[in-house]
Parts: structure tokens; sequence; C-alpha cells
């Protein structure tokens, strides 16, 4: 049955245009049923934006309870007239749903808000905006506080016009209103002010840049305004992306609070992966932060999660980068959000999360619109051009669109992923020399020394092997320092491709093969070219259960050109195509709850069977799954998969029998 489209409307009053949320007052006010049955924490949320409860909200979590309550009266059409008086926290919290609400509509009709006419200046009532911008902060309504503190600064004499001015845009920036924070920093700085003035004028240009500008010139402002380690953080940030070394920073933030030296430490080794399992562990790293960072700060989280990706557990780093995520989600801002957003995506890419990256990143896309970040949205295009050349699917659209922003604002290792996402998607596809030039060309150094496994198998499979003997050698004393296991990985992978004797090439694939556990889809590649190799030495019956694994986890990713590829290597050791996977309704649940976590002996209580019992189906189960244990179990999305019961299979679809990844001769 067809649902009757449901119509709000509302409409503007410059008397109410300063007064936060007085706009979703009137929109939302007959809808109180509607607020009462949404869950607790947005329905409190609601509340409190309204004025009926009194508590501390952030904006993060009101937009999305304006959100979930907008979806439940779907179909929807929202049409505010003279949304130019609205109040901006309002008019955020409809564009915020607008980008993401399913079956809801909304129009805004007016003009843009015309400049304010001078007025004489009147401390008494700008102390008092500025108490009301306080006010709508805590509410959750930032956006709002901006505006009205900037009134209140309208208001002000020197030097408290510039103070108030300085806060309203770093309000702004928080809230996710670059363009206003630009448009109050220059309204700050006709002069150059007192030096704490000057460094907070400092770091907001620097803050505003480092999402939405320069990250030359993100980095230099920071740095002139630094004087405590979390700006210089944010300066590391933007160093990191304009291809700028680290170490300098970290010494800067030692010497600025000798509490950060640990931290500091870690800093500095970030682009060598050299940390160990210990110290860059985030949740101690999280327990042993300095007392200057207060457990509210972003920066606990912050610093841990980035630290941590340095170190040899990427699983461990993603665990902890979802707890910060969730912990952002319910107290975080929309500027800092996209942070852990972004290294999420790209720790799923690694470790073989696809579509959980595909759609994260795509959110993050959302998430930089809302919030006018284009250094970060080139980041997230980069990931996505990634992901479609590891599936062999056109990359090209996402990888120049990631360019064109990234290169103008000096964001050189989003330009460079891009590159990388670009000759991937050759090789994926069996155009050796081609993806050998891609690769070659990137110049953020990182980024080149993660890239190189994949350019030494390109010159390889074009037949330079000379070249790619020395791409080795150059690359070797890097990659063996590393302490990442994905690294020494593609380093093992690269060595069996070089080597001349045949013991040496095993062990180098047997040891690629291990040191990939938690990445599959580098797993599957080592298996694919382990089993090649086999079947060129005719040893068929080694190399078909290699292939089969690789067939398997490639279908799994939804990498069609290189499952085309083991299905082709397979065949000729006469193995047939492998059929579809089947799990038995058992099989399923029990692997379901340890991919959640659970022993054996809790999923024998929970499902009456003993833990041996349990053991013999996950011993099952993992051959059919593509997986040999159970962390990797955490990678699938086991909650739709059907079982056998249902008559469906473990792999879905078809594969053509065109070989894209070109065969080493």
């Amino acid at each position: 049955m067809i649902r009757e489209i449901r119509l709000l409307s509302a409409r503007g009053t410059p008397e109410e245009s300063a007064m936060p949320f007085a706009g979703l007052h009137q929109l939302l006010g007959s809808l109180q049923a509607e607020v009462e049955a949404l869950p607790p924490v947005h329905r409190d949320a609601i509340h409190v934006a309204l004025g009926s409860r009194d508590a501390s909200c952030t904006d993060l979590v009101l937009y999305t309870a304006v959100l979930r309550l907008l979806e439940s009266l779907s179909p929807l059409l929202i049409r505010v007239e003279d949304a130019h008086h609205w109040d901006r926290s309002s008019i955020a919290a409809l564009r915020f749903a607008a980008r993401r609400a399913r079956g809801v509509a909304i129009l805004l009709t007016g003009a843009e808000l015309p400049s304010a006419a001078e007025v004489p200046p009147d401390e008494d009532l700008a102390a008092r905006l500025e108490a009301r911008s306080s006010d709508a902060t805590r509410r959750g309504g930032i956006a709002s506080a901006a505006m009205v503190l900037r009134e209140a600064a309208r208001l002000s004499r020197e030097p408290e016009r510039h103070r108030r001015t300085a806060a309203a845009a770093y309000l702004a920036w928080k809230s996710g209103q670059p363009e206003l924070a630009r448009t109050l920093v220059a309204e700050a700085t006709p002069e150059r002010h007192e030096p704490s003035v000057a460094r907070v004028l400092d770091r907001l240009h620097g803050l505003i840049a480092l999402g939405d500008g320069d990250q030359l010139s993100a980095h230099d402002h920071l740095l002139r305004s630094a004087s405590e380690p979390g700006t210089l953080f944010m300066a590391a940030a933007a160093a990191h992306h304009a291809g700028l070394p680290l170490a300098p920073i970290a010494s800067r933030i030692t010497a600025a609070d000798p509490a950060f030296a640990e931290y500091a430490g870690l800093l500095a080794r970030f682009t060598e992966l050299s940390a160990d399992a210990h110290t860059s562990d985030p949740w101690r790293l999280r327990a042993a932060a300095p007392h200057a960072l207060p457990e509210s700060d972003a920066h606990q989280w912050l610093w841990p999660l980035v630290l941590s990706r340095s170190g040899p557990s990427a699983r461990q780093a993603y665990d902890f980068g979802r707890s910060a995520l969730a912990e952002f989600s319910a107290n975080g801002m929309h500027a800092v959000l996209v942070l852990p957003q972004l290294w999420l995506a790209e720790l799923e890419f690694d470790l073989g999360h696809w579509d959980r990256a595909q759609a994260r990143a795509e959110e993050g896309i959302r998430s930089t619109e809302d919030t006018g970040q284009r250094a970060r949205r080139a980041d997230f295009l980069a990931t996505l051009a990634l992901l479609a050349a590891a599936r062999g699917r056109p990359c090209r659209d996402e990888a120049t669109a990631a360019r064109e922003l990234a290169l103008p604002l000096h964001n050189e290792l989003a330009a460079a992923r891009a590159t990388w996402a670009i000759g991937l998607a050759e090789l994926s596809n069996g155009n050796a020399e081609t993806a050998a030039e891609h690769l070659a060309s990137i110049t953020h150094r990182f980024v080149a020394r993660l890239a190189t496994g994949d350019l030494g198998e390109a010159l390889v499979r074009a037949g330079n092997t000379a070249e790619a003997q020395a791409t080795l050698e150059a690359w070797r004393p890097w990659a063996e320092h590393t302490t990442s296991p994905l690294v020494h990985a593609r380093l093992a992978r690269c060595q069996a491709l070089l080597s001349a004797e045949d013991s040496n090439i095993e062990k180098h694939f047997t040891d690629s093969a291990a040191h990939c556990e938690d990445h599959p889809f580098d797993q599957a590649r080592t298996q694919l070219l382990h089993g090649e190799w086999l079947r060129r030495t005719r040893r068929p019956s080694q190399a078909r259960p290699l292939l089969r694994a690789a067939f398997e986890t490639f279908t799994r990713l939804g990498a069609a050109p290189w499952a085309d590829a083991a299905e082709a290597q397979l065949r000729p050791t006469g193995g047939a195509r492998p059929k579809a996977a089947t799990l038995t309704e058992q099989e399923l649940r029990v692997a379901q709850l340890a991919a959640a976590g659970l022993s054996n002996r809790e999923i024998g209580t929970r499902l009456f069977l003993s833990p041996r019992t349990v053991g013999y189906h996950l011993y099952k189960a993992y051959p059919k799954l593509g997986v040999s244990s159970r962390a990797q179990l955490r990678g699938l999305d086991l909650a739709q998969m059907p079982s056998t019961e249902r008559g469906a299979s473990c792999l879905s679809g078809q594969t053509s029998h065109a070989t894209s990844v070109g065969p080493i001769t």
C-alpha cells in the first residue's frame, strides 16, 4: 500500500533568526508523539535543543536525532518559507538530514542573509549575547552560537570585539562552516593585535585550511600558532598530507610538554612503521594519556588511533578506531568526525572489509560536503578509487576527481593514493607496463613505499626483471626495518618473484602468506602467484589448493579479474571450478558467534553444544568461508549469509572465464 506524503511547513521570522532552534521548534512542535517514540538518546537531544529539558548535547547527536525523526515520517515533504530568517542551527540540522534522509524532500525558500548594519557598541547587550551563545553551544546549537557571538562582537569595543569574533570563528569551524569561519577570521584581522589573539587567529587559519584548504598553509599557520601539543598534532596531519617530514614536529611536541614524549616518539617513527606491538597498543596509549588531555578531549582518541596505525596490528587499530568513532558520534564535532571515518575506511580496505570501506568512504564524502572539507573529500575519493581498482572496476572518475581536488591544495597524500589506484587498476586488468609507469610516478614517499610491492609485481609481469630487482634492493632496507606484517608480506612476495632458487622461492611465498593472515586480498594474491609458479614447475597437485583458496577469496571480496586469473590457473591443474561453498545452519550460527568474539565454551553454552562440537563446526566452516583463522571471521558479512537449509550459497554471482591478471611467463 502506498503511503500518503506528509507535509510539514514553517516560516522564518526576523525576530527569531538569532534564537537557536527556533525554526525546529516551529517545525517539530506538532510531533510530540513521534519524538517520544525515538530511541532515548535521540529523544533527549531534541528535548534539549527545543528547551524542554535542561542538559548538554552535541550538534552531531541532535542532527542525527532530527534525521531519524524525519525518516520515521517518510514519505515527507518539508517546506520552509523565508528560510533566510531561520536560525543557523535549525538550517544546519535540516541540511544534514537533506543529504541523508530517505523518503524526505526538503524545500527551503528565501534569499541569503543580508549583511548587518553598523550599530553602536553596547557592552551590556554584548555580554548577554555571549552568555546566550554559551547556552546554545551547550544545547548542541553550535551553528547558531557562532552567529550570536558574531552579533556580540559587533556590539563590542576593542579588544573584546576581536576576542569575540575570533571565538565565533572557532565555533563556525567547529560546526562545519568553513566559509563563515573564514569570513569571521577576516573580520577579526584588519591588523595584527595582541599576541594571544594573533595566535588564536593563526590557529584558526590552520584548522580551516587543514580540512578545506592548502595543506602547506595549514602546516605553516598551525606551527606558527602552536603552543601546545594538540595544535602541533594537527600540524603533523597537515605535514603528512603535504609530504613533509614529521620528526621536526615531534621534537617540538616534546619541547612543548615533556609528558607527550612517548606520543612524540611514535609520531616521529610513523612513516617508518617501526613501532612494536606493546608501544603502539591504542588502549594502552589512551590509558597513559598525559594529564594535559582531559578525558572528554577528542585527542584522547585521535592520538592513539593515529599512532597505533604505525604499529604491527592493523586489526587492533581498527577495533580501537570503531570505539573512537562511536564515542565521536555521541560527543564529537562535525569538523573532527571525518578524521576517524577516513582512517577506518583505509584500515577496512587493508583488512579486506571492502563493503564497509565503501559505505564509510561514501558517508565520509557526504560529511565533507556538509562541512566544506575539500582536502578530506580528496582523501575519501582516493580510497574509493583504490577499492574500485582492487575489484577491477573503472576507477578513473574517482581517481581524477581526487587528484583535481588534492593537487591545488598540496594534498600530496591523496593525489599519490589516487595514482596508486590507477596503477593497481591497470595491474588488475593485465596491463602490466602501464601499471608500472603509474606506480613508478608516485612522488609521496610514504605512499610510494607502500605501493612498491605492486610496482615490483607489475615490472616482473611486464618482463622488466632488471628494474624490478633494482626497485626491490632500494626498497628492502626500509621494508625490513618496519614491523608491519603487510609490508613484510609484500616484500616476501617480491622476493619470491625475483629469486632464482626453488628453495628460496618456496620460502618467500610461504613467509608472505603467513604475514598477511589479516589481509585477505594480499594473501590471495600471494596464493595466486605461488600457485602459478607451482603449476609452471609441474606440481599441479600442490598448486591446486592454493589457487582454489585464492579464487574463493577473490570471489568473496568481489575482485573479479583476480578471481578470473585464479580460475584460469586452476583449470590446467585438473581442478574443476570450485563449487559455491555452503554452510549448515549450525555452522553458520557458530561462525557468527565466533566472529562476535565469543569463545568455544561461550558459544557452546549459548547453543547447548560441547566446546569440542563447536570446534568441529568451525573446522568445517573455515574452508567453506575461505578463511584460516578465527580472526579472519570478523572480516566477513555473516549477518546476511544464508545457510544450506535455506538453499543458498556463501559465494555469490558468477565470474567470467576471461583472464585479466596476466600470468608471469
